[in-house]
């Protein structure tokens, strides 16, 4: 099984995420990231091995607006069964911490 973490155009979440749905990814974490000069989105899920260069064609295709550097694709080896594999993946700014201060 793969985790797939993909950072992409925020305004291009919605049709992202239905198109996903779409070829079988019922479920996915999104979280929305703003600045005064970007905003952008991060999407985790998981695809078995058979799914990978299909969801990879999707984030291109849909997640992005064109230009090659508004989107990243992270693919990662996951295993259910192993305590310390989580979906969420690392924290990528503070406010995603538990307590802000």
């Amino acid at each position: 099984m793969k985790k797939i973490i993909a950072y992409v155009n925020t305004m291009r979440v919605h049709p992202l995420v239905e198109e996903l749905g779409k070829n079988g990814i019922r479920q996915m974490i999104v979280t929305e990231y703003f600045t005064p000069l970007s905003c952008i989105s991060r999407i985790i899920f998981l695809c078995d091995e058979d799914s990978l260069e299909r969801a990879r064609e999707i984030i291109r295709r849909i997640g992005t607006s064109g230009n090659p550097s508004d989107h990243l694709i992270v693919v990662l080896d996951f295993d259910p069964l192993t305590a310390d594999s989580s979906l969420s993946g690392p924290r990528i700014h503070r406010l995603e911490e538990e307590e802000v201060i």
